[in-house]
């Protein structure tokens, strides 16, 4: 079970990853933009369900949990980018916004206590991990966009970026999630193209 997981999970992720970058090359609103994205939106979602499987049925360590949590901010940003274009005809906001945001909003605010809490042990020790920060970092970072969330949610118009948002925002999510997404394939990954690299720049699994 764990071996078909992780498998899969490899698997899905590299097709996201090369099917990605097809929609934000190609023209937008065209069919092959649509395809490719649809195609990208639901690699993600495997993709951040067999990271939470695969944490559910390993042995935990830092890597794994980090990796989950990217896992779910990469999801997170694919989903509000896409849903952006559906909120561009004004259509309300649903249950399910809440629902993916406050998850967001909850797995960034335990990666900044983990990170917090990481630094701070290893540091009484006269130790530091580069982890802790990364942590830190992308906690805040999806902190901050889950904020803007609920923000837009609970005051429709107090956040716009005129009448364009829809726009920007969808650019702007899913050309994170895809950041998000090749940056976790690279930590696992940079360990066989440089096998000599200290190993505190990549994440063990």
């Amino acid at each position: 079970m764990k071996t078909f997981f992780i498998v899969t999970h490899v698997a899905i992720g590299f097709l996201a990853l090369a099917v990605g970058l097809v929609p934000m090359l190609s023209k937008k609103g065209s069919r092959l933009h649509n395809t490719t994205g649809l195609i990208y939106y639901w690699s993600m979602v495997f993709v951040a369900i067999s990271a939470v499987g695969l944490v559910l049925i390993s042995p935990l360590t830092d890597g794994r949990l980090f990796l989950t949590g990217i896992a779910i901010f990469s999801f997170y940003l694919c989903f509000t980018g896409r849903r952006s274009l559906q909120q561009r005809d004004e259509e309300p906001i649903r249950w399910y916004d809440w629902g993916i945001s406050g998850l967001m909003a909850a797995t960034s605010v335990a990666m900044i206590v983990y990170g917090l809490y990481h630094l701070s042990t290893l540091l009484m020790k006269g130790q530091f991990e580069s982890i802790g920060v990364l942590f830190l970092v992308f906690g805040i970072f999806s902190g901050s966009n889950a904020r803007y969330d609920f923000k837009k949610y609970l005051l429709p118009h107090a956040a716009k970026y005129g009448s364009r948002e829809w726009l920007f925002v969808h650019i702007e999510r899913m050309g994170g999630s895809y950041i998000a997404t090749f940056t976790a394939f690279a930590l696992v990954n940079i360990r066989y193209v440089f096998p000599d690299a200290p190993a505190g720049i990549y994440i063990a699994t």
